[in-house]
């Protein structure tokens, strides 16, 4: 009786994965590619991490003129880890254990997707490593800022830079969904640990309300902010270029 069970179980556990898998690939399907190049370039260009250099280099700016070198290589440092270790464990133990094709490479709907420019990305897709890298990013940055504004644009940032892989065709919702959840665990754990060892080495923290409450000035975080938008503005122009091209 039990065992009777116990298959009748695992039977609707694997028609369920079934169904859901099949919802995956219908969405993605619409979701991905279009009829105007225009998009076509927003996508390439966002996707690449090459076209955030400019927020990447005024996040290094906001760093050392907020902390000393001590606190701004503590950062960095934590930053580096945070992203080897969720590139390790996404693209080095779950893709190559849970082993999902990307939509791409999918032999149900592989020649159903709209590819661009040849690109196809690795045979495996669960979960996202995109998803992951720019949502732990997010969320360690917006608990070290502590600035709506900026918490908010980053979480925007994550969910659009990472859109634009279903668009692509690379990637599930579901693989953006766990890439996601599994961002927001690392995010917050290596902060948590950051912020632990940044009290021990007694990193100041200027406090009045020019700062954060992390002591992060505010006119840097407006800074930081009109950084973003005038990349995301620069990646509009040079798509629209590319498009006219």
């Amino acid at each position: 009786m039990t065992h009777l069970m116990t298959a009748q179980a695992t039977s609707e556990l694997s028609e369920w994965i079934d169904r859901l898998h099949h919802f995956d690939q219908q969405l993605t399907l619409t979701v991905n590619g279009s009829e105007s190049v225009f998009w076509d370039n927003i996508a390439i260009c966002v996707t690449n991490t090459f076209a955030w250099t400019l927020v990447i280099a005024m996040l290094l700016v906001v760093f050392f003129r907020n902390n000393d070198h001590r606190g701004a290589l503590l950062i960095l440092l934590s930053i580096g880890l945070m992203i080897f270790v969720a590139d390790r464990l996404c693209s080095g133990l779950v893709k190559p254990l849970v082993a999902r094709w990307r939509p791409t490479q999918d032999p149900e709907i592989m020649y159903m997707v709209d590819v661009l420019n040849g690109y196809r990305g690795g045979r495996f897709g669960f979960f996202s490593g995109h998803a992951c890298n720019t949502m732990c990013m997010a969320v360690f940055l917006s608990r070290l800022f502590r600035f709506r504004p900026v918490t908010i644009t980053l979480i925007l940032w994550s969910l659009t830079t990472t859109f634009t892989r279903i668009y692509l065709g690379v990637h599930y919702l579901g693989d953006i969904t766990v890439g996601f959840i599994m961002g927001i665990i690392i995010g917050l754990l290596f902060y948590y640990i950051y912020n632990k060892v940044s009290l021990r080495l007694h990193t100041p923290r200027r406090m009045s309300s020019e700062y954060t409450t992390t002591g992060y000035q505010k006119r840097d975080m407006y800074s930081l902010l009109a950084v973003i938008f005038f990349n995301y503005a620069a990646v509009v122009i040079f798509a629209m270029i590319l498009g006219i091209r």
